[in-house]
């Protein structure tokens, strides 16, 4: 399958891929997913086999997480992200890992990923590659599932519960059977989660939704009285 990108991001996406290589940078997540299902977005996201130090040097004046092998930075209207490929593991703080791996396989990359529909990769032909094998059947049938084991990505982090209810009202999908189960059963790391964190997210849900997903992972409980916005 290829992606056919809007316009408006091509000179953006060809800035990338002239400056860190056709053969080492791939689109991925949000773009990837909107752009199939024909949503328009202004935020690009790459990962790169490249290393942190590289990327960086490449686009020195962009902000840069050297922890995560991120360079950030704005180009017109299109919000640019690029991750150097890394693994993740020792999560302490029940949200960020306590040990980051730098890796060149975008076999390890695809595995830290959230959803199997934020796990499509467009490489410099313009093809969708889909490593968990059922990224693009999980958006054909408007579907949300965890990669990995469900119970234990949600420990990991608990904002993903907030981050499916979200996609779940934002593109009207429903969740995969294993996935709402171990979101019913995992609600309450959400107290675990910064408030600031739980309203960002509330707020990144359509307004028309945002009282509907307050109501279904019982949010008052756990952050007091919440107006939507």
């Amino acid at each position: 399958m290829k992606i056919a990108l809007n316009e408006a991001l091509l000179p953006t996406y060809q800035l990338i891929i002239d400056t860190l290589g056709k053969d080492n940078v791939y689109l991925v997540g949000g773009v990837v997913r909107d752009t199939l299902l024909k949503k328009e977005t202004h935020d690009l996201d790459f990962a790169c086999s490249l290393s942190p130090e590289e990327i960086h040097a490449a686009f020195k004046d962009s902000l840069y997480f050297a922890k995560y092998g991120t360079v950030s930075f704005k180009d017109g209207k299109n919000h640019v992200t690029i991750a150097a490929f890394r693994k993740e593991s020792d999560y302490k703080d029940y949200r960020h890992p306590g040990k980051v791996t730098f890796v060149k396989s975008l076999e390890e990359d695809f595995k830290r990923r959230d959803f199997t529909i934020n796990c499509l990769y467009v490489d410099g032909n313009f093809d969708v590659i889909d490593p968990t094998n059922r990224g693009i059947e999980d958006l054909t049938n408007h579907t949300i599932c965890i990669i990995g084991n469900p119970e234990q990505r949600l420990l990991e982090d608990p904002l993903r519960i907030l981050r499916a209810c979200r996609f779940k009202y934002e593109l009207d999908f429903q969740y995969e059977e294993e996935t709402r189960r171990a979101l019913l059963k995992q609600e309450h790391l959400i107290s675990l989660l910064n408030k600031q964190k739980i309203m960002e997210e509330i707020h990144k849900c359509p307004k028309i939704y945002q009282e509907k997903m307050i109501e279904e992972l019982h949010l008052e409980q756990y952050c007091g009285i919440i107006e939507p916005r």
